[in-house]
C-alpha cells in the first residue's frame, strides 16, 4: 500500500502542477489605425528647375494601446500607381488613443536630359491612399 501511495503522490502532484493554456492572457486583436489627408501638394515646376512634393497626413490610433510600425502611402504618378518603399527602422510609435503626423517635403530637381519644359508642367502626382503597417515584435 505504501509503494502505490509513493507512486502515485508524485503524479498526482505532477499533474496539479502543470499549467493549463487558459493561464496565458489572450493578446488583444488590434483595431485598424486610420488615416486622415491634411494636405497634398504637387507642384511639377517651382521655378527653380525641380519639382515639389509636400503632404501632411495624421495617422490616428483608436486602440487602447500604444503601436508601432511604418507608414505606406500610394500615389498616382503620371498616370503609374506606386507606393514608394521607405526603409524601416525607426518605426513609428503612436500612443494609446492618441495621433501623429507624417509630414513629407521634399523638392527634386528635373531631369531636364530627358523631359521637355512642356512635359515637366503635365507631369502629375495624385494621392491613391495611405496605410499604418504595424510592426511585429
Amino acid at each position: 500500500m505504501k509503494t502505490k501511495v509513493f507512486f502515485l503522490l508524485p503524479m498526482f502532484l505532477l499533474f496539479l502542477g502543470c499549467s493549463s493554456d487558459n493561464d496565458t492572457p489572450e493578446k488583444e486583436t488590434l483595431k485598424p489605425v486610420t488615416y486622415e489627408v491634411l494636405l497634398f501638394e504637387f507642384t511639377a515646376d517651382t521655378g527653380n528647375n525641380s519639382s515639389r512634393l509636400h503632404y501632411e497626413i495624421k495617422y490616428t490610433n483608436p486602440n487602447d494601446v500604444a503601436v508601432k510600425g511604418t507608414s505606406s502611402v500610394t500615389a498616382n504618378y503620371n498616370g503609374l500607381i506606386l507606393t514608394p518603399i521607405k526603409r524601416v527602422s525607426p518605426y513609428i510609435e503612436i500612443g494609446a488613443n492618441s495621433n501623429y503626423t507624417e509630414v513629407y517635403n521634399v523638392e527634386s530637381p528635373h531631369d531636364t536630359q530627358s523631359l521637355s519644359p512642356e512635359q515637366i508642367k503635365t507631369y502629375y502626382i495624385k494621392f491613391i491612399s495611405a496605410e499604418f503597417v504595424f510592426a511585429i515584435d
